[in-house]
């Protein structure tokens, strides 16, 4: 079972993934978003964007394009924002 955060963040990128790429919201989380599901690279600019403007933060490019599906964009930007925290808290 995912944390309350974790739900939130993979709802919120859901969202994204369907308004920039046309699929359904609840599209499998495991599917390769470029491979599986024919998502074109064209997308993947605007997809990060939204990514790092709703979520407010940078997004390292090298590990948006290990990201492939939602649930490894879940992971991520999880990861991404913990890491945030963590060292606002040290400030």
């Amino acid at each position: 079972m995912q944390s309350k955060p974790v739900e939130k963040n993979e709802t919120t990128i859901r969202q994204i993934v369907a308004k920039v790429t046309a699929l359904a919201p609840d599209t499998s989380g495991d599917a390769d978003l470029y491979l599986d599901l024919g998502v074109a690279s064209v997308h993947a600019l605007e997809l990060l964007t939204g990514l790092e403007a709703a979520f407010g933060i940078g997004v390292p490019d090298e590990e948006f394009v290990e990201a492939t599906s939602i649930n490894k964009l879940t992971t991520m930007i999880t990861s991404l924002m913990n890491n945030a925290k963590e060292e606002s808290s040290r400030s």
